[in-house]
Parts: structure tokens; C-alpha cells; sequence
């Protein structure tokens, strides 16, 4: 098993064809919040592309219109909002994202109105083998790719998982 690298994300970006905006957009038939560092721009775009490969819309919050121009509790009370609307929540663990104030909360409030198997995390390492993670990551799903090419979502302890369009649709 690896986990997603920049390189393998770049390559996999420059080959979906399917148009990025149509899936930044949050409405009914969206399934997936992104949780997300701000100074990781270019591989949020990147990551809701790999996430469209499996039929994924994804709600990216400085996407959205209605989201106010400063942070105030207006933001935390429609990011909640969101979190809740969303069926599933991934967190994009950049080697930067341990400095967000934000991703923190997020995850704890998913991780209270989803449940653990609502919850997945992404991360995005320079090397396929190694991340630093967060203590409490631990007890979440991981995204990660097997040796047969297919990307799984698996259970921390565990070998094998569930394909992730399955996952998507359970």
C-alpha cells in the first residue's frame, strides 16, 4: 500500500479531462467536504479532480459564495452547516496542513455528526511510504493506493479496505 504523492497527483490531474469547476460546487447531489489547508491551493484543485474520478463532487469553502470575506463564528456556523449536508468528509493531510487552525475543529465535528466511517484521510506525502501524522489521525480511514493500482479506503490496523467508489457510495 502507498499513499498519494504530489507527483502521482500531478500526473493524475494532467490526465482528467473532466472539467474541475463542475465539481467545486455544493449542492444536493454533493458528497464530499474537503478539509484543507488555504496555502495548498493548487493540490486542493488537484485533489477534487482525484476525487472525481469517482463520481465525487466536493465542496471546497473559499469556493463558495456565501461563505463571508473575513473568518468570523458566521464562517464556523456554515462550514458546521456543510459538514452536516456533506455524506462523507476528507481531510487532505498536506505536509503543511498540521499548521491549520481550522482542519482540527472540522475533523472534530465530522468525527461527531459522521461517525468514523464517514471519515477519510487523504494524505499527500513527497514519498509514498512515510507521513507524519497527527496523533489522533490514527483513529481515522486512510485513502491509500494498493499494489493493484486501485485506491482503497483502510481501516487504521487493518490490511485490506473497501474500494473507494464503494466507500463513496456506502
Amino acid at each position: 500500500m502507498s499513499y498519494l504523492t504530489f507527483n502521482k497527483l500531478n500526473n493524475m490531474s494532467q490526465s482528467i479531462q473532466k472539467s474541475l469547476n463542475e465539481n467545486y460546487q455544493f449542492s444536493t447531489s454533493n458528497t464530499v467536504f474537503l478539509s484543507h489547508r488555504h496555502d495548498d491551493e493548487q493540490q486542493v484543485k488537484q485533489a477534487v479532480g482525484f476525487l472525481a474520478q469517482f463520481g465525487q463532487r466536493t465542496y471546497v469553502d473559499w469556493l463558495d459564495n456565501n461563505m463571508p470575506s473575513q473568518t468570523s463564528s458566521e464562517t464556523a456556523q456554515k462550514l458546521k452547516q456543510r459538514i452536516n449536508r456533506s455524506n462523507k468528509f476528507v481531510l487532505l493531510a498536506t505536509p503543511g496542513s498540521i499548521r491549520s487552525i481550522w482542519i482540527p475543529w472540522e475533523l472534530g465535528l465530522a468525527d461527531g455528526v459522521k461517525g468514523l466511517n464517514k471519515i477519510a484521510i487523504l494524505p499527500l506525502v513527497k514519498n509514498e511510504g512515510t507521513w507524519d501524522e497527527r496523533e489522533y489521525y490514527g483513529i481515522y480511514n486512510y485513502i491509500e493506493q494498493s499494489y493493484d493500482g486501485n485506491w482503497y479506503v483502510i481501516k487504521q490496523g487493518e490490511s485490506r479496505g473497501i474500494h473507494l467508489a464503494n466507500w463513496f457510495e456506502s
